[in-house]
Parts: C-alpha cells; structure tokens; sequence
C-alpha cells in the first residue's frame, strides 16, 4: 500500500558525500514525480513501481508533486526525496549546486516534444525572423537552452532577441495575450500553443540539433545504499513506457485529467511517445556536449563536471 509522503519547502543544500554500500532488504524508494505526464509521473501513478520495487525487499512512497525540477532538486539534496526527473538541461543547472546527483534514465522520443512557437500575425516563421522580437523562455532551463541552441545554429546569439524570463504558466498568458511575440517550451505547452492558440510552429528541438531529453535522477546516497533498488526504478519505467507505447491513450487520458483539452491530448499522442533508455555512454557524451554548450553560451561559469553524473543501471545489484 503506498504511503503519501509529504515534502516541506526546503533550502538548496551543499551535495552530500556518497553514503558507503549499507543496502538492506527494507528500504523506501521516495519519488518526487512532476506535475508534467513524463513516465515517472505515470509510472508511480499507476504503481507500476511497486512491484519492482517490492521484488527486491523494497517500498514505493510518494510526495506531492513538483511543479518543476528546481524544488525537486532541493528536496533531493536535503535528503527528503530520492528520485526526480527533469530536462537534462535542469538536471546540468543542477548540478553546480549539488554534484550528489545520477541521471539514470532518458525518455527517447523524435525530439519533437520541444520547440519554439510564434504568435500568429507576428510575421515570425523562421529561427532569423525571431531577431528584433521579444521570446519568452525559462532562464537557465529548458526554454533558454532551446532558444541559444537555435540562434546558434542559425548563426545569431541571444543578444540579436529580447528574452523574456518567465515560468511556464506565465509565459503561457503573456504569449497569449501577445506580450511576447513568440516562445521556447516544450510538452503541453507547445502543443497547446499551436492547438488552442494558433501558434505558429517555427522549429521543433530536432531541427536545430538540441539535445534535452527529459531523464530521471537519483541521489548519490540512494545510488550507493541501493543498487537493487536503483535497478528496479529502471525496470519499472522500462515496462510503464512500453505499456504507453501499446496503448497510447493512457498518456492521453493522463493529460485529460491534467486539465488540457481533448484535442491537445490527441496531438500530444499524435507525436511517437517517449521509451526508456540507459544513461549509457552515448548519453554520458551527449551531456557533456550540453555542458560545454551552456559554458560557451556563459550559462555556467565554467564547463559543469558530468562524469559522474550518469549511470547505466541495468545490470547494477546488491553487493
């Protein structure tokens, strides 16, 4: 029977050293799961953790859930939680803060699910036709990196727009209500944007070469005290996402009973939705790309260490 775990406000705590191997077989496998319908939040939503969970001596809990990864970062380093999920690019700003943390499962999908929108009527349909206009985006997530990618790849920088710092939900009412002539998002909010509001589509990630994929992330303590543990988190995602996969229309509903209408839940799922992969060595060097591009873009103050900060856990067990 799962166990609502209630998570206070917490402070951005120093990384904490990695705990030694004290595996047991009683432990609780505490998710801080997103209000966004990535695999975690369907995956503990629908137990689909619990089994794995439980075959090897352990329990699922839950907290309520983050509206972003930053509060879930704090809860990771004050040890309230102890796995999350995030962009990579939120999981990078991270680790400045707290070296302590283990990306060990991507979402793989046609990096479709982010991308940048204008407004209709603002005469924007291209990456150059944003200079000179004012872009709302995340500073430092997600939002931001899409934006600097596309710039750069088209040969401009973030100083030829006007970028606008905004959270998502208001990044939404003023791209709505014409505030900001365009906007960098990802998930519903894309799609929404085009659904709901006429947006124009001016590039998917994919058209521009970003990589940011979304990635669940455990703390170094967990990592360390439960190789199991880690190890059924994965085999639990693996087998929810290739359920959606089969039956796409439980991502769908999930988004329903989220709020949106029917007809962006029907075009989220008219996109391939995302499987479960490995934070393999493939991906380890797809990060530290991202690393070196936030340092390049003065993003970070100098290139973010990610060697130890991706795990590939398929064959990791008690020891």
């Amino acid at each position: 029977m799962k166990r609502l775990l209630v998570v206070p406000a917490v402070l951005l705590l120093a990384g904490c050293a990695p705990a030694t191997n004290t595996a047991t077989d009683d432990f609780d496998l505490r998710v801080g799961a997103l209000t966004t319908q990535n695999v975690l939040t369907l995956c503990q939503a629908s137990g689909g953790l619990d089994e794995p969970v439980e075959e090897v001596g352990g329990s699922v809990t839950a907290s309520d859930p983050f509206p972003a990864f930053a509060p879930a970062a704090e809860a990771l380093a004050a040890g309230h939680i102890d796995v999350g999920s995030s962009g990579a690019t939120g999981v990078l700003t991270a680790l400045a803060g707290n070296p302590d943390l283990v990306i060990v499962a991507v979402e793989k999908n046609d990096n479709d699910s982010q991308g940048i929108v204008a407004a209709a009527g603002s005469g924007i349909a291209s990456i150059e036709d944003l200079a000179g206009h004012t872009v709302a985006i995340n500073e430092g997530g997600t939002g931001d990196y899409l934006l600097r990618k596309a710039l750069d790849e088209h040969g401009m920088s973030i100083d030829d727009v006007e970028a606008v710092n905004l959270a998502p939900a208001d990044a939404a009412t003023a791209f709505s209500s014409g505030q900001v002539d365009a906007w960098a998002t990802w998930d519903q909010y894309l799609v929404s944007a085009q659904v709901d509001l006429g947006a124009t589509l001016v590039a998917y990630a994919g058209d521009f070469g970003a990589q940011n994929p979304s990635v669940h992330v455990v703390s170094r303590e967990f990592a360390d005290a439960h190789p199991s543990g880690v190890n059924a988190l994965y085999r639990g995602l693996v087998a929810c996402a290739d359920e959606v996969v089969a039956d796409p229309s439980i991502l769908a509903d999930a988004y329903r009973d989220a709020g949106v209408s029917d007809a962006v839940a029907d075009a989220i799922i008219s996109h391939r939705v995302p499987t479960i992969a490995p934070a393999d060595e493939e991906f380890a060097a797809e990060f530290a790309e991202l690393a070196s591009f936030f340092a390049e873009q003065g993003m970070t103050d100098g290139v973010i260490d990610t060697s130890s900060a991706t795990a590939d856990v398929r064959t990791w067990v008690e020891g």
